[in-house]
């Protein structure tokens, strides 16, 4: 079995490479189409599911809560259906390719998108049905899971168990990752059996309701086969892409280092480099996706059609060609877009907790250094205690800085004077005590402005109203910004304070964020995008995202066009800022350009 599933799978590569030109033409159009077609789709079912929460978009917890509803789990089930199609169709079509080929010894390129094409909506029924298999499957085993969590790891804040990793922690690593690994080994198993369905829909004409049926029918003494033929060729395939990447990674390093201290030569190098790795990237994908494909239909027997195809009209072709050339078009003109939005904008510096990265997080220490060091901002977090004030807090115990459980909700003010909140940072802060809003104002206060994160564990009385009543009692009306999680907290400080400078904090989100009522957005870097910043700006949001620590991500987000840095590292930011004001406007360009493809070209520019 092993001889054959090797030599299965080397002919699949074989045919892959045989058969590479049509593979990318494949690959090239039907991204180009099923994004044509798909994403707008999809931009509707958000849209319409949305509608029944009222909001245009929602972040984080409310996006779990709003998926638990009938109208979230039904768009959810959808978009998750329609992903998967975007996946799989053009695995179809190379299959299609791959068997034209075979039974007629030439490349059918459109003969297969003939066959395919009219197989969509069937395909996304498929989809829809084996997305709801996976989910009755899965529900089990998150929950279990999700339960020995909630048994194990809900006495104190979720912070301390991963900083700290205590034995309870571990434990819980162990049995949680047991029940998943059980789950995967059961969904793997599944989706071994089902193998077959999608070839089943699109050539041999079975419904997509008795696909899956058949499918395990067929794979019944298969699976294992199958399986082992999967993992050699994901060996192979991640092999071919680390060593041929690598390669390019090294040819790129070169021609760094040999080009002359020109702007001009750095320009065009660049673009030849990043020209060479899609054009790589996009080889690699066809070869390694081809060879997938045969694989598949090879399983499947090589199946003649049961479905005629159905002739395309040329239009169509002329559309998909179209479409090739707008995408491309709309991709120059974005990165053209980059240039006029890296023109050298004033970037704000939020200091993450203070200065967290050079002191301990939320304590006068790190404010302090976080003003030294010329911050616009100082961004922290606050909670109500048990006597009504308002203390600098992000956890809700302090379990992760000073190992007492103590809840900051039951804590008083003299409580908070005995713990020790420093010396988990380095003992030198053993005198660091948990500071009060009020402190932190009066330490900023025409220095650095405060930007304010209410926290909220289900235990909050009136925290809004208690951060307005001190914030104008301290004078700093104009100098302080709030934000939270909470789009509620949001609103209800909007109706509190109108002028505020009012914020919601997101690290996901479904919709258009920009569109809520909030003067500024402050997201994960990793979910920033140039459409989020340029709708967001449109409408006179800025947009802050978190938390930046490393140069070249921080100059990434410059060159997105960001209003703001919130990092650990504030004096590192700004000397990030000052020193890219001293590049010109096609230097700051490239440095952000090559930051995306993991090129750091910092030490060529000084």
């Amino acid at each position: 079995m092993i001889s054959a599933a090797f030599q299965d799978v080397k002919e699949s590569f074989a045919t892959g490479w045989r058969l590479r030109w049509p593979f990318v033409a494949a690959n090239i159009v039907f991204n180009i189409l099923l994004a044509a077609v798909f994403a707008p789709m999809m931009a509707l079912t958000v849209r319409a599911a949305l509608a029944f929460s009222g909001r245009p978009a929602l972040a984080d917890f409310d996006i779990a809560f709003f998926l638990l509803s009938p109208a979230g789990a039904i768009g959810g089930v959808l978009l998750v259906a329609m992903a998967l199609v975007l996946g799989v169709m053009n695995i179809a079509f190379m299959m299609a390719t791959a068997r034209h080929e075979h039974h007629h010894g030439q490349v059918g390129l459109w003969e297969g998108a003939s066959l395919v094409l009219p197989q969509m909506p069937s395909v996304l029924s498929l989809a829809v049905r084996l997305t709801l298999h996976v989910i009755f499957l899965s529900l089990p085993f998150l929950a279990v899971a999700g339960f020995i969590a909630s048994q194990w790891l809900s006495e104190f804040d979720i912070n301390y168990y991963l900083t700290h990793r205590p034995p309870i922690f571990r434990q819980s690593v162990v049995v949680i990752g047991g029940v998943l690994g059980l789950w995967v080994v059961l969904l793997a198993w599944r989706l071994l059996g089902w193998t077959l369905s999608l070839p089943l829909v699109i050539f041999a004409g079975t419904q997509p309701s008795d696909a899956l049926r058949e499918s395990r029918a067929r794979m019944q003494g298969r699976r294992i086969g199958f399986l082992f033929r999967i993992l050699v060729w994901f060996g192979v395939s991640a092999a071919i892409f680390i060593v041929v990447m690598g390669i390019v990674t090294l040819v790129a390093d070169v021609a760094l280092v040999l080009i002359p201290q020109s702007m001009r030569a750095l320009v065009v190098v660049l673009v030849l480099i990043g020209a060479l790795y899609t054009a790589v990237n996009v080889l690699i994908s066809a070869i390694t996706t081809g060879a997938m494909s045969v694989l598949i239909v090879a399983e499947a027997d090589w199946p003649r059609n049961r479905v005629p195809p159905r002739q395309i009209p040329r239009k169509v072709l002329i559309a998909v060609s179209l479409s090739a050339v707008l995408f491309g078009g709309f991709g120059v003109v974005g990165l053209a877009g980059l240039a006029p939005v890296d023109d050298g904008q004033p970037v704000e510096v939020i200091a993450h907790r203070g200065a967290a990265g050079a002191k301990p997080e939320n304590t006068m220490a790190a404010i302090n250094e976080a003003v030294r060091v010329g911050s616009d901002w100082v961004e922290i977090d606050v909670q109500e205690t048990a006597d009504g004030m308002v203390a600098v807090m992000h956890d809700s115990d302090f379990m992760k800085q000073a190992g007492n459980p103590l809840r900051i909700w039951d804590a008083t003010q003299e409580d908070l004077a005995k713990i020790d909140i420093g010396s988990w940072f380095d003992p030198v802060y053993a005198d660091q005590r948990t500071p009060l809003l009020a402190d932190v104002l009066r330490a900023a206060k025409d220095q650095s402005g405060v930007v304010i994160e209410l926290k909220y564990y289900g235990h909050d009385e009136m925290l809004e109203q208690r951060v307005i009543d001190i914030v104008e009692a301290e004078g700093m009306v104009n100098q302080v910004k709030v934000m939270s999680l909470k789009y509620d907290a949001v609103e209800k400080m909007r109706k509190l304070r109108p002028e505020w400078d009012i914020g919601l904090l997101a690290s996901a989100s479904l919709g258009n964020m920009w569109d809520l009522d909030a003067d500024f957005l402050a997201v994960n870097s990793a979910t920033a995008s140039y459409r989020l910043v340029r709708e967001s700006q449109a409408v006179d949001k800025k947009v802050y995202v978190w938390t930046v620590n490393d140069p070249l991500a921080m100059s990434g987000m410059i060159s997105l066009g960001v209003d703001g840095l919130i990092t650990d590292e504030p004096e590192l930011a700004r000397k990030v800022i000052e020193e890219r004001r001293e590049l010109s406007g096609p230097e700051r360009l490239i440095l952000g350009l090559a930051g995306r493809v993991g090129l750091d070209l910092e030490a060529w520019f000084e």
